[in-house]
């Protein structure tokens, strides 16, 4: 059966995967900064690629700020999928922040950087956390949402109360605008009390987990929490196809 949220109703923001739709009774509730946090394998990036794009069907503007990969390997990441946003980056409504390319560009040979953009050559040297927090703050006149890849760098690498205070930051930004983020986070890489502390201090958390079953993997999700909304009491299980995550009909304990 399909468990779907039983309160009072209220309007949704799709995810763009329509299995968790259903599952969370049309999607999840405006302003949510949703922590999703993932093995590696378990098909996280494909299901950040998918929330992005379902937010360019719904007519929402996308940021996706990515301290992890350049932008050619996330657009060949969801060409894969069929999911093509070049026409949305040409004209603004998908708005990429590389965060990653200018941590590189003082130790590369000269001849990998030469054919990098002016704007993401100005980034050189910019603190990493400072730029986050500036995308997110930005001033933006249409709906939008936002997506983190991801917030592991920053627990790596700063201290973790200064990633705290940029993520109520995000939350903030989210309540005042309607705006939902997506934070991803590699799961068993930090210490649990960094995983609690930011379980605390999302709305949502949103778990993929894998298992090994004889000769299979077996994957699954979790929700965890999600503010104002009750979420299932089961796992979900969910599997990767060319149409990105998708979730099984039936749902079991694993």
């Amino acid at each position: 059966m399909d468990y779907s949220f039983d309160g009072s109703g209220g309007y949704r923001v799709p995810t763009g995967v329509a299995g968790l739709d259903v599952q969370l009774g049309g999607g999840v509730p405006p302003g949510t900064t949703i922590l999703l946090l993932a093995e590696p394998g378990a098909g996280m990036e494909v299901f950040a690629h998918q929330f992005a794009y379902g937010g360019l069907v719904n007519h929402e503007d996308v940021f996706y700020f990515s301290s992890e990969h350049p932008l050619s390997e996330v657009i060949s990441g969801m060409d894969y999928f069929n999911w093509n946003v070049r026409k949305h980056l040409e004209e603004g409504k998908f708005d990429f922040t590389d965060a990653y390319s200018p941590r590189f560009y003082n130790v590369l040979p000269k001849h990998l950087v030469s054919d990098v953009s002016a704007k993401d050559f100005l980034k050189r040297g910019t603190d990493s956390l400072n730029l986050l927090k500036g995308t997110v703050t930005q001033a933006r006149t249409r709906k939008y949402r936002g997506v983190v890849d991801s917030i592991s760098y920053f627990l790596r690498s700063y201290e973790l109360n200064n990633v705290l205070n940029v993520i109520e930051i995000i939350s903030s930004m989210g309540k005042a605008t309607g705006a939902v983020h997506l934070l991803m986070m590699t799961s068993g890489m930090h210490e649990p009390i960094i995983e609690n502390n930011m379980k605390h201090i999302c709305d949502g958390v949103i778990e993929f987990r894998m298992k090994e079953r004889g000769s299979e993997v077996e994957r699954s999700i979790l929700l965890r929490k999600m503010r104002g909304m009750i979420v299932p009491n089961r796992t979900i299980s969910y599997v990767i196809t060319t149409k990105g995550v998708e979730l099984e009909t039936t749902t079991r304990v694993l």
